[in-house]
């Protein structure tokens, strides 16, 4: 796959699970032995931590969080090279009791034969720990 193409998937990866649907594109466009794993210490923020390729489509098959939708994803600057797309993104969500959920992302994708091999999701988990903590 050309760098562009990864590119592309990992927008669309981006858009997929944030919308919490379309559980078959993240099976087709998953290596098998993709894994999936969030900055953080696992004891403060629950959400940190690394998933293989089941256990993160079993969390992303539960519906959203978020109203209207799921969480909304607009991108920032992206650059790819060899198997490796670097892309940086902000989500926002509301949540059924009105709150707007905001947070910066920085995303490394690895790509194996065209297909997400892994992901490295870093973003500031101390604001979304005091968010959710609420």
């Amino acid at each position: 796959m050309s760098t562009e193409q990864n590119k592309q998937t990992a927008k669309t990866f981006l858009k997929v699970m944030s919308a919490h649907e379309d559980m078959a594109w993240l099976e087709e466009h998953m290596d098998d032995d993709a894994t999936y794993w969030t900055c953080g210490k696992p004891h403060l923020f629950d959400y940190a931590g690394t998933r293989d390729k089941r256990s993160f489509i079993d969390w992303a098959r539960h519906p959203s969080i978020f109203v209207d939708g799921g969480s909304k994803v607009s991108y920032g600057e992206c650059t790819a090279e060899g198997d490796h797309v670097a892309l940086e993104s902000q989500t926002s969500g509301k949540l059924p009791d009105g709150r707007i959920y905001t947070n910066e992302y920085h995303y490394l994708f690895t790509f194996r034969d065209g297909k997400v091999l892994g992901v490295k999701e870093y973003m500031d988990t101390q604001a979304a720990a005091e968010f959710f903590a609420k």
